[in-house]
């Protein structure tokens, strides 16, 4: 009884590695989909003013990178971005980037009286991976 049952989980354990590595293979691919996807935003972002300040690699079963873009509030142009969102509507990346951008400059310039205003960098934090995110914050 007791070999019948180790070798059940020995048979259980094969089969969640074999599915683990088939996921891990899969996030794998849908991540180098979003890491291409990443590398054509970047002109975009930066003709907006924006760069790059940090890029992190999380590896395991589902791999992820993290990075964050910097820039002025200030210079940041909505009919720029309202025109790249535009020319660009099915980079989903990007149009999730862009708009994020646009509701917190809304929220930044509506706070503007309140202490959040001596905030005048934005930071647009980049999660690629499934799923991917994206978080703006005022530093």
């Amino acid at each position: 009884m007791f070999q019948n049952f180790k070798d059940k989980a020995d048979d259980l354990k094969e089969q969640v590695q074999e599915q683990a590595t088939d996921l891990s293979s899969a996030a794998q691919g849908k991540l180098d989909d979003l890491l291409d996807d990443y590398k054509r935003i970047l002109p975009m972002v930066e003709e907006l003013g924006l760069r790059v300040s940090s890029f992190h690699i999380e590896a395991g079963v589902l791999p992820q990178i993290q990075t964050s873009l910097v820039g002025s509030v200030d210079n940041l142009n909505n009919e720029a971005v309202e025109k790249i969102i535009a020319e660009n509507e099915s980079n989903k990346l990007l149009t999730t980037v862009l708009r994020a951008i646009l509701m917190a400059k809304k929220c930044h310039e509506r706070l503007e009286d309140a202490y959040i205003s001596i905030l005048k960098d934005i930071a647009i934090d980049i999660q690629l991976g499934i799923p991917p995110k994206v978080s703006v914050r005022f530093q």
